[in-house]
């Protein structure tokens, strides 16, 4: 007979709170299946879509209508614990436990049972990690990274930092309560983390990496935090004393980084950011390099000329340097510059002169062809820095401003400025149309200072510009300008000439009235 879920609930408590049991003993919380069951269910609960309940005293028989998709019938033979659907699933379909549900939920709080069922996975996680070893842990981690790597590459990155933020909190129960073993576990989880993710950061960051979106902005402040997170946890072991029990987790850690970097593809910078890293404060004694290398001679692929260079450059080997004219191409040259910080951070300048050497016949076409115009003027900086500690001619870093055209022009201002070149100094900023203020900062007032004959006929460009503009304000900037020019003037003793280069202006804009004004306050004659 037809009854109220009210009252089948009434009369089934006991048997109900049994199925639920059941279901929660079932169903594994970390188990995409299971999970998105149990939500599908509670889907159909908040829906209404459980209807038209029956039950026959006699026989202990339930049965309810589920509308999902297309109708199904659920019965629960509930003396002899069996059950069906329409469905045909032989299991627990969600149509069946959305029946348990819907019944469970006239008197207790769905909300609260799903949310303890939610914890059981967290317990379990908690007693895995309890046993300390490198295995649990890394099964563990393994498990509560799935929903990452299950994801598409094209899922939204916004879908990608909520589900982070979702497996953060899921994670903060998991931490040891030792202060030793926290930053240890931090590493697990940030690396473990990295190698799943990785697939999907790479295909944000290293595609196209010319174009913005948000979505890659927010790939990137990621990626960051989770090399910020590893770097301090190293610093902090590096400073406390290593226990015995943690060896099979430093050997874990060993193996795991240097996959990482081997079998990982793109973004070689960050990769290397990475293994550089464990090995300056985590693997700092010469018999565990020694292995490392011994390790990495094994191996076929990925980055391991590259590798083995940097530990070359540790140890003052320099032969596998020493080869690399012929080995490196122009696509390559991202791949060695990290190399050559290294080089420079170590002060190993013979290192950092042979890897310069062989960088520098690719430099050129490299800028040109892979660096962001927003990123062109750090990346001259850089490579003029490089060149400068590795003691390399002056010809040589000269040459290379060559390539880089008006992205390079500030970085080769001050070289021209360092060096008192200030004819060429002004030439360049005329070339390359800089403004006054960016004059101004890259060595205008040391020109003016040291050679002020060199720079008046950039000023009087400048002032010609700032008059072309035909307003008050830029009236006064250009009389500011030749301000400048009537102090060097004076200084360079071209009194004469001053007088008139005043009056040549005078009668050029006469007729403009404001300019004229602004040029009897400045009182330029000499």
């Amino acid at each position: 007979m037809f009854m109220s879920p009210e009252k089948i609930s009434s009369m089934l408590e006991m048997e109900i709170e049994d199925y639920m049991e059941e279901i929660k003993e079932h169903f594994e919380p970390n188990n995409p299946i299971h999970a998105n069951t149990l939500q599908d269910a509670v889907t159909l609960v908040r829906r209404g879509a459980i209807s038209q309940y029956s039950f026959d005293e006699l026989s202990f028989k339930l049965t309810a209508t589920v509308t999902d998709t297309e109708e199904h019938f659920v019965r629960f033979l509930i003396n002899l614990d069996e059950s069906s659907c329409t469905c045909f699933d032989t299991g627990w379909c969600a149509h069946k436990v959305a029946v348990m549900f819907d019944l469970y939920l006239q008197f207790y709080s769905l909300t609260e049972w799903m949310n303890l069922w939610r914890r059981k996975a967290t317990s379990q996680m908690q007693l895995k990690i309890a046993k300390r070893t490198p295995e649990e842990w890394h099964a563990t981690l393994q498990s509560l990274l799935q929903p990452i790597q299950e994801m598409d590459l094209g899922e939204n990155p916004s879908i990608f930092i909520h589900k982070f933020s979702i497996i953060n909190q899921k994670a903060a129960p998991l931490y040891p309560f030792e202060w030793e073993w926290r930053p240890l576990f931090d590493l697990f989880y940030r690396l473990n983390a990295l190698k799943i993710a990785w697939p999907y950061v790479s295909y944000y960051l290293d595609n196209d990496a010319r174009s913005f979106s948000y979505g890659k902005w927010y790939v990137r402040n990621w990626l960051t935090e989770q090399l910020n997170h590893i770097e301090d946890s190293l610093h902090t072991l590096s400073t406390k004393r290593r226990l015995f029990e943690t060896d099979p987790f430093y050997d874990y850690l060993q193996h795991a980084v240097r996959s990482f970097m081997v079998d990982s593809d793109a973004l070689f910078k960050e990769r290397f950011r990475i293994y550089r890293q464990f090995w300056q404060f985590l693997f700092t004694d010469k018999l565990t390099r020694e292995k490392e290398c011994e390790a990495l001679e094994r191996i076929d692929h990925g980055p391991v000329k590259q590798m083995l260079a940097y530990f070359g450059i540790l140890n003052g080997d320099y032969s596998r340097i020493q080869a690399l004219d012929d080995a490196i191409s122009m696509e390559q040259l991202a791949d060695w510059l990290p190399l050559a910080d290294v080089a420079e951070d170590e002060n190993a300048e013979e290192a950092l002169a042979m890897l310069m050497n062989a960088l520098i016949p690719h430099i050129g076409e490299y800028f040109n062809s892979f660096v962001q115009p927003s990123d062109r003027p750090q990346f001259v900086r850089h490579i003029d820095g490089l060149l400068e500690s590795a003691q390399l001619s002056e010809e040589v870093r000269e040459s290379m401003f060559f390539h880089y055209g008006k992205a390079g022009a500030e970085a080769y201002a001050d070289f021209l400025v360092e060096r008192e070149r200030f004819t060429e100094w002004a030439a360049l900023m005329q070339r390359y149309n800089i403004s006054y203020e960016t004059a101004e900062a890259n060595g205008l007032k040391i020109a003016l200072r040291d050679d002020p004959v060199a720079v008046l006929p950039l000023l009087h460009v400048y002032t010609l510009k700032f008059i072309e503009e035909r307003n008050r304000q830029s009236y006064r900037r250009a009389v500011r300008v030749l301000k400048k020019m009537k102090t060097s003037a004076k200084k360079s003793g071209k009194v004469e000439f001053w007088n008139d280069y005043v009056e040549q202006l005078r009668s050029k804009y006469r007729r403009l009235r404001a300019l004229m004004e602004e040029i009897e306050k400045g009182n330029l004659s000499l």
